[in-house]
């Protein structure tokens, strides 16, 4: 059961990332592109990773908040998926929601932290910044 949360926040966490950096070099020109300081690439994969810890934290939060509510025994006697469907209902919307912002501050600062290190280590590899650079440059050159 613990799939429920991490599929949607791994997911969440590398489109979002993806898109961000995709956003960010389409804004700008090719020069631009292929002038960018080593910060200046540091700077949108940490950002990146800000906008994606946020978009992770808020795409696995009601899957935590009811594997929480089971695995501390709440809940009815059943199978699992009738226990957090009971549990869904009982708790509502809102309620799937509670403790959010804590958690995207912490899970921003993970989630930037991973794609920052991940962003040096492809400097020094010397690979492209994002996969939407390839994808951008394709475009442009037909």
């Amino acid at each position: 059961m613990i799939s429920c949360r991490q599929i949607p926040y791994a997911i969440g966490q590398f489109t979002v990332n993806e898109l961000c950096h995709e956003a960010a070099f389409r804004n700008m020109s090719k020069e631009t592109r292929a002038t960018l300081s080593p910060n200046a690439k540091l700077s949108i994969s940490l950002g990146s990773g800000i906008i994606a810890g946020f978009a992770a934290a808020i795409l696995s939060q009601p899957a935590d908040t009811l594997l929480s509510q089971i695995n501390k025994g709440h809940g009815p006697q059943g199978t699992v998926l009738y226990r957090l469907g009971v549990l869904a209902k009982q708790t509502g919307f809102k309620g799937l929601f509670a403790g959010l912002g804590p958690r995207m501050v912490m899970t921003a600062g993970l989630v930037s932290g991973q794609f920052l290190i991940y962003g040096a280590a492809k400097q020094g590899a010397r690979l492209s910044s994002s996969l939407s650079d390839v994808f951008i440059d394709r475009c442009a050159n037909g």
